[in-house]
């Protein structure tokens, strides 16, 4: 069994909590049970979240889209991403990346914007808008560890502070 503590502060300046590390984390994870809990601390607000997960093993028999079963959960990730991204800027999700693009995206896991334009689709302008975003999922997902963005640094470090990783392997 593995488990990880997540202690993510309230930002009064943004009006949200920044679950960014969380996210990431559980992007190639099972999760098996999730405890939230709300707390405050000097008029500070957080929040704990317990998770109970288990790391995705690659299995090396494709389905019928060629993906295998983490690729498949990526691929599940990306659309979610894509979904997300076209309501907010109010266009269809094909006008993002098409179903066999992102499929292209995860078999040639691009770790660079510059290795994006390799695939058939990604011009500049959809570069531009959407290429830092879809490589930092790429590179998320098949890390061990959570991916930390520069934006981010001070949250990062002060969670890095009240964060904590257990892993036990159950006999």
């Amino acid at each position: 069994m593995s488990i990880r503590i997540f202690t993510i502060a309230f930002d009064p300046d943004k009006k949200l909590f920044h679950d960014e590390d969380l996210s990431t984390f559980l992007l190639n994870k099972y999760v098996k049970k999730l405890y939230p809990e709300f707390f405050q601390i000097n008029d500070r607000a957080f929040w704990t979240v317990f998770v109970e997960y288990e790391t995705i093993v690659k299995s090396e028999k494709p389905n019928s889209n060629g993906l295998n079963e983490a690729e498949n959960l990526l691929m599940k990730r990306l659309k979610e991403w894509r979904k997300e991204k076209a309501d907010k800027e109010g266009i269809p999700v094909f006008i993002i990346a098409t179903n066999k693009q992102l499929v292209d995206v995860i078999k040639r896991r691009p770790v660079s914007q510059e290795a994006l334009r390799e695939i058939h689709g990604f011009g500049k302008k959809k570069i531009e808008r959407y290429g830092a975003e879809i490589v930092k999922i790429i590179t998320a997902f098949y890390e061990k560890k959570p991916l930390r963005s520069g934006k981010s640094k001070k949250i990062t470090d002060q969670k890095s502070k009240t964060d904590h990783e257990t892993d036990k392997k159950s006999s």
